[in-house]
């Protein structure tokens, strides 16, 4: 399997060392504007081949983690080629952008929230006989690019669900606290313009409440909220990203909920996910599609699980001892 690999950022760089551990991975080919920089930062490292925008795609499947502005470009490459690909970006734009009228199959969101909350919701709702709600949210740390993004996100408004239609809200409203795995353990939470309620609308059409929220402390929120740039965050421990998806529905004759979290390395939880669904896609474990799909549709939620924790990515069941 030859992989294409489009952008060499934090998540870029633990991806490429994903798929070069992966025996089904014969050759990484790195593509970049500036060849000699991208061959810098390989190193030389074995069964990788780093070429220039110029070159032709030849590959099995591409994944590009570049910023959203540079995404477009590249996606359109891999279609032209007539290859699936995987974008790693969570810019509610680009995602609500690539769902609804993207002709070429990619899959869509493909990072720690949304992404693997995506996968995480799927399982959720499988485990119940029906599902009327579902509810996610996330708590990424220690970077620039996630505070910037946190910045981002809380400047404008958020997005709900509800029975049929979608509900404005303020972005910054609605405080709610909400308890993650340990280390990350309880965190305030707030409404804002996040990706996941475009990625869960498109898996789960029968829903009829869809929500998401973003951590946010004190410190980083009130200068968002008058205009400011965000403060350096303090946030402990750096680099850690934690998520909980909650479904809830009926079991039986009764109501009941299945709550499902994951704390890991931000960068390597993603390139995980990214990995998989590259895999999944070429080796038949799912079905292919002509069109843009989350990350949650690629596979049997159960299979994507599995693969992903021979990853090393595990997801937890609050008050259970399996996921199951």
């Amino acid at each position: 399997m030859i992989v294409e690999l489009v952008g060499l950022g934090a998540v870029g760089r633990r991806l490429l060392s994903e798929l070069l551990s992966t025996r089904s991975v014969e050759l990484v080919r790195v593509r970049s504007r500036r060849v000699d920089v991208a061959a810098a930062q390989v190193g030389g490292l074995a069964r990788v081949e780093v070429v220039g925008e110029g070159r032709r795609v030849d590959a099995d499947w591409m994944a590009v983690t570049t910023e959203a502005g540079a995404q477009r470009s590249a996606l359109r490459l891999a279609a032209d080629a007539g290859i699936p690909a995987v974008s790693v970006c969570d810019d509610p734009d680009l995602v609500t952008e690539l769902l609804e009228g993207w002709a070429a199959p990619v899959v869509v969101g493909a990072t720690f929230s949304p992404g693997l909350t995506d996968v995480m919701a799927v399982h959720a709702a499988g485990l119940l006989d029906e599902v009327t709600e579902l509810h996610v949210a996330r708590h990424l740390s220690g970077s620039r690019s996630c505070a910037e993004a946190r910045a981002r996100a809380l400047k404008r408004e958020g997005r709900d669900w509800r029975d049929g239609a979608w509900l404005e809200r303020a972005a910054g409203s609605g405080r709610e606290l909400w308890f993650f795995p340990s280390p990350v353990d309880g965190q305030d939470t707030y409404r804002a313009d996040l990706a996941e309620v475009h990625t869960l609308r498109a898996a789960h059409p029968e829903v009829a409440r869809l929500s998401a929220r973003i951590s946010m402390n004190r410190r980083e929120r009130l200068p968002v909220m008058v205009g400011l740039p965000p403060f350096p965050s303090p946030q402990k421990p750096a680099g850690v990203g934690a998520a909980v998806v909650e479904a809830r529905g009926r079991q039986g004759t009764s109501t009941a909920s299945v709550v499902l979290g994951v704390v890991d390395r931000i960068e390597a939880a993603t390139a995980a996910l990214a990995a998989t669904c590259g895999e999944l896609l070429v080796s038949g474990g799912a079905e292919r599609r002509s069109c843009a799909i989350t990350a949650g549709q690629v596979a049997p939620s159960v299979s994507m699980l599995k693969v992903l924790a021979r990853r090393g990515v595990t997801i937890a069941r609050f008050g259970q001892l399996d996921v199951d």
